[in-house]
């Protein structure tokens, strides 16, 4: 099997000693396709060879062409007339065994039976020996395919004897037979020796080529090292081979995460199929969550190991994109009418492995949900330094099973199993049932045995904005470092889960559900407290319910401003090396905008919770005003006469907006006041003493409305406008 390159082929391989040396390895590096044709000069030279030294004639390496061989044409000429003889069989293969098991020979004589029955066994003997049955799993197994399945040769031979009596003829019919089978048996060995010899050329000449291969790829090598020394040399050209070098670094590492892929799909389909084989569901749960032992595991140990729980995550999340890739490629063909053409073995087999891997999924997403509650639960110090002291929390596990849990649905679940630990432990007052109904009983017998206390209510309300505030600041701080970092994780980086506003995200979640829970959140505590004041409905109370009013306020701004600050320093910025980094102010200007979101988010939760008391304030401070100013002059002895009927907004009743109130005009009794004299006007409401209490009650309701509404820009014109009802009203009262 010799390799030789042609003259002219050689003389481009040679390198010339007068050229220079970029001209030199140009010429080295020989083109691929010059080097394929030089090897099928080479092929054709081999040929030759082996010709000339089967016919002991030197003169065929020069005249010798194969297109003129007579054997090789009389070889290929057998091999073209076995392949349509195996298609003819496979074609005419339901009548053959058709006609050998009817045997129907009426209306012929012996001698033709037995030439008929010859002819047909010969026919069933080459397909017995040529095209023996396909045993298909997806084909059906109909009548014909079941008696093929179970032809052999001992069933040939009795079918051959079938319905012979006679020594005589059973002698003559088998040793026809046996000529038969002495032809098939010397086609058969022409037809090995043929395929020998053509799957000898065949691997002659792959050898030739792929030395022509090795010969281009040693000298890729070499011009490989050539680029080498370059790229020490020239700065430019290095920078450009990197990148290129990189970009084929990166495509390799795609091809070797797709080829892994493709393992473990394979490794799931594997177990699908046996599940479905074996009608024995496989204990997914079980399994993932450790109580089967390792050894007694059927599925991979990849997905069982908690110290893979990250990488096992990432590939579930791979497998999980083929899933829904696979939905969309469905939707596409059943728009396309090319639906029926789908496998429905293949469609099955997916199934199969698509519910595998969810349940997989949903097993190992519960197994690092609990972990997660269970390092939670256990508690301990906020202790964030390098090297936290005893009895603190581990945050570093936290991060770890965060950062895997992001790969199901961002973290979704994560997420809510997070928010309910933290209003479940860190607020029983809040969100516990006992300790609210036990807290509804108290209030329910403080009602009943005592009025009103201000100074309690101040208290509770001050613990519970101190115990939501000092929560709420240390959970900030572990949900920057449970939830934050995650572009330091390369595999997440990878995964395309990278979301620098997670932090924020989940603080969000949380601020919804401690305040604006509908039945246990904040705003909810403070209702309750209020209709709790509205049960005793006397006028001493409803004051009390507006000091009540200026303390949620107070307490909530005092609050909702810790938790802007705290938001501030959610996001962890490291300030080094953002002028080598040009992507940093990027990364700065969307954390900024992040922490500006949740702040925006924070302001409209106490608008909300503000807004829902301010009108309802409102209304309660211009009524006590009201009879507050009426009541001071009924104490002189005034007599007040009964206020014409105020007219009410349907419309505005209707749809649930509460209406401002108007004050109703209560002019004095002036038969009352002529019968008492001019006397008892002066002593009466033109006393100075009378004249000033009113002005003294309107003083102390603008003073709670400049706390309840503020002096600020973003307040002036509400303040302006709650500071001009007022002043109405005492115009009004006046005259």
């Amino acid at each position: 099997k010799a390799f030789a390159l042609s003259a002219s082929t050689a003389s481009m391989v040679q390198p010339s000693t007068t050229a220079s040396s970029s001209t030199t390895s140009n010429i080295k590096f020989t083109n691929l396709r010059l080097l394929l044709a030089a090897a099928e000069d080479d092929i054709r030279l081999h040929r030759a060879r082996i010709q000339a030294g089967k016919r002991s004639d030197a003169r065929m390496l020069r005249k010798y062409k194969i297109e003129t061989d007579s054997d090789w044409l009389a070889r290929q000429q057998r091999l073209n007339e076995r392949v349509l003889m195996l298609s003819k069989l496979d074609t005419e293969r339901q009548i053959i065994l058709k006609e050998l098991r009817q045997g129907d020979f009426s209306g012929l004589t012996a001698k033709e039976k037995t030439q008929v029955q010859l002819a047909r066994w010969q026919r069933a003997l080459e397909l017995y020996v040529y095209a023996p049955p396909m045993r298909g799993d997806s084909e059906p197994q109909t009548y014909e395919t079941h008696y093929q399945e179970q032809l052999d040769l001992l069933g040939l031979l009795e079918k051959l004897l079938e319905g012979i009596t006679e020594e005589d003829e059973m002698s003559d019919i088998l040793a026809q037979a046996s000529d038969m089978c002495s032809t098939l048996v010397n086609v058969t060995r022409q037809v090995v020796r043929d395929a020998s010899e053509s799957i000898k050329e065949v691997e002659d000449s792959y050898q030739i080529r792929l030395e022509a291969h090795e010969m281009f790829a040693r000298n890729a090598l070499e011009r490989t090292e050539e680029i080498q020394n370059q790229f020490r040399i020239n700065g430019r050209a290095a920078l450009q081979i990197g990148n290129q070098l990189e970009f084929a670094e990166s495509k390799r590492q795609r091809c070797e995460s797709a080829s892994i892929l493709i393992r473990r799909w394979w490794l799931m389909e594997s177990l699908a199929e046996q599940e479905a084989i074996s009608g024995e569901e496989l204990k997914v749960q079980e399994e993932v969550r450790g109580v089967i032992p390792l050894t007694s595991c059927r599925m991979d140990p990849l997905f069982l190991r908690p110290e893979n729980s990250l990488e096992a995550s990432k590939a579930l999340k791979q497998l999980r994109s083929v899933v829904r890739s696979r939905g969309n490629a469905a939707s596409a063909n059943l728009s396309s009418g090319q639906w029926e053409k789908s496998d429905a073995t293949s469609s099955r087999r997916f199934d199969l492995t698509a519910d595998l891997i969810n349940r997989t999924s949903d097993a190992l997403e519960q197994r690092l949900l609990n972990m997660f509650s269970e390092i939670y639960s256990k508690g301990g110090n906020y202790d964030f330094s390098t090297k936290p002291r005893g009895g603190s929390i581990d945050w570093r596990q936290l991060r770890e099973l965060s950062h895997a849990l992001l790969m199901f649905d961002s973290g979704r679940n994560l997420h809510k199993r997070y928010v309910d630990m933290v209003v479940s432990t860190r607020f029983p007052e809040l969100f516990d049932p006992d300790s609210i109904k036990r807290s509804g009983e108290e209030v329910e017998d403080d009602d009943k045995e005592q009025a009103f206390d201000m100074d309690a209510t101040r208290s509770r309300l001050s613990n519970l904005f101190h115990r939501v505030s000092e929560v709420c600041m240390q959970e900030f701080q572990l949900i920057a470092y449970v939830f934050g970092n995650v572009a330091q994780n390369k595999s997440l980086v990878e995964s395309g889960v990278v979301t620098e506003d997670m932090p924020l995200v989940v603080a969000r979640a949380l601020c919804t559900r401690v305040i604006g829970d509908p039945r246990h959140g904040l705003q909810a505590r403070i209702n309750d407290l209020l209709d709790s004041i509205d049960k005793r409905g006397d006028f001493d109370t409803g004051a009390k319910k507006l000091d009540t009013f200026v303390v949620i306020h107070e307490k909530a701004a005092g609050l909702f401003g810790l938790l802007k600050d705290a938001a501030e320093r959610l996001l962890k910025r490291d300030e080094r090396g953002s002028d080598q980094d040009p992507s940093a102010s990027e990364k700065r200007a969307a954390a900024n905008q992040a922490v500006e979101s949740l702040k925006t988010f924070l302001n409209s939760q106490e608008l909300s919770l503000n807004n829902g008391h301010r009108q309802g304030y409102l209304n309660l401070e211009l009524r006590l005003l009201h009879h507050e100013c009426c009541n001071s002059l009924a104490q002189v002895g005034c007599m007040l006469l009964r206020p014409a009927p105020v007219k009410v907004d349907q419309s505005m009743l209707d749809k649930g907006i509460l209406q401002e109130y108007k004050a109703p005009l209560l002019p004095l009794d002036k038969a009352v006041l002529k019968e008492g004299g001019y006397n008892e006007i002066l002593a009466g409401p033109l006393k100075q003493s009378v004249l000033r209490q009113p002005l003294i009650h309107a003083t102390d309701s603008l003073a709670r409305a400049r706390l309840m509404f503020g002096t600020d820009k973003s307040g002036g014109e509400t303040t302006a406008r709650v500071i001009a009802s007022i002043y109405n009203q005492m115009c009004t009262f006046y005259g």
